[in-house]
């Protein structure tokens, strides 16, 4: 049991830092230091070491909610520690969450994609007693749309323990309280007016008007069919990577747009997130690309898109500083953390919640990372 237990910590070790797709079992019995045909003794194939690395998160997971059986006397607190102890599960289990998040979706067979979605209800359960109770307590605002904050809680609480550059432990529990810190307490420091009239909101519109025409345009020219595509790419990997660069340079494009019309920082980062909501709804499909993004960086396809992503990270760190500088902005922690739980929170895929509308992710993000969606008494 012992070696056994070897094994499974130097798969995990692996499947993290390389991806469960890109991780063979050669690999894995070299790195364990046995011979492959000794590795089939313990486990019978890759995907049965999955499983039980999957099995081993949810079960944490269990263990967390059982922690938390009774409703305590101040539910929002609970939110916060209950968020907290949902990133330090995922900080223990990255290899879990990478399979779990991006290599199930797409790669795995029936069998292991089942063991994924098996995720203990009992989590969703109690993110639901939870805000219910902060609710019932007058805690919680009474705009903020409850459905949104179980789910962007959820998401980003469980992505905190892969948040690039802040993979310690200390470093996921500063991340998971930065994000909860932003949804319950807000950004602004003063009451935020209605910003829809907003010129960064109408630079945000623009950009979408001029990505719907665009893509019209560009159907048009190429027939709308698939079996011409290599005339214009080389390979599928060269295909990729002027798709996502293309995507990079409208999504940089119109992030200048609404930074430079001149509105003030609140409607600036009220129009980014609003911008951010769009692009991941326009650009569904460059988003699911996106989701093995390790292993297209590892393939030299995607390095256009990150050094776009670096420059618009630049961008929004910046608009930070400015607006803590003017008192127009809380410090809630480092810019560089700020704005890395910012990005966290705005691309929860809210297309998993459909059929919700963008105007309603709008006022959600209005009620919570900008205003605070806790109740101030």
């Amino acid at each position: 049991m012992r070696r056994r237990d070897e094994i499974l910590r130097t798969a995990a070790e692996l499947f993290a830092a390389d991806g469960y797709t890109n991780t063979s079992m050669r690999e894995v019995a070299a790195a364990s230091g046995i011979l492959a045909g000794s590795l089939y003794l313990h486990f019978d194939s890759k995907e049965a070491i999955a499983v039980e690395l999957v099995e081993a998160y949810h079960a944490d997971l269990v263990r967390v909610v059982r922690e938390f059986a009774s409703v305590p006397e101040d539910p929002l607190s609970a939110l916060r520690a209950f968020a907290l102890e949902i990133a330090a599960v995922s900080f223990r289990h990255p290899a879990a969450l990478q399979i779990s998040l991006f290599d199930a979706p797409t790669t795995a067979s029936s069998s292991l994609k089942t063991v994924v979605h098996a995720e203990p209800a009992s989590v969703d359960r109690l993110w639901r007693t939870l805000i219910s109770a902060a609710s019932a307590a007058s805690a919680i605002k009474d705009g903020v749309d409850s459905r949104i904050l179980r789910y962007v809680l959820h998401r980003t609480a469980l992505n905190a323990g892969l948040l690039s550059g802040w993979q310690t432990q200390s470093g996921i529990r500063a991340a998971a309280g930065c994000i909860t810190s932003l949804i319950f307490d807000g950004l602004a420091t003063g009451v935020m007016a209605r910003a829809d009239s907003s010129k960064a909101t109408r630079a945000v519109d623009d950009a979408r008007a001029r990505w719907v025409a665009e893509s019209a345009e560009r159907k048009g020219e190429r027939g709308g069919q698939a079996s011409n595509l290599y005339r214009y790419f080389e390979s599928k990997d060269s295909m990729i990577h002027a798709i996502l660069g293309d995507f990079s340079d409208r999504l940089t494009e119109a992030y200048r747009d609404v930074i430079q019309v001149g509105s003030s920082v609140v409607e600036t980062l009220d129009a980014i997130l609003w911008l951010l909501d769009q692009a991941g709804r326009h650009f569904s499909r460059e988003v699911e690309i996106l989701q093995g993004f390790k292993r297209l960086l590892d393939i030299g396809v995607a390095d256009r898109y990150q050094e776009g992503a670096q420059l618009r990270f630049g961008l929004l760190v910046s608009v930070i500083d400015s607006g803590v500088a003017a008192g127009d902005l809380r410090q809630v922690a480092g810019s560089d953390l700020v704005a890395t739980c910012l990005r966290e929170i705005a691309w929860s895929p809210m297309r998993n919640l459909a059929p919700i509308s963008p105007l309603r992710v709008r006022d959600f993000y209005r009620h919570s990372v900008l205003s605070g969606a806790a109740a101030r008494g």
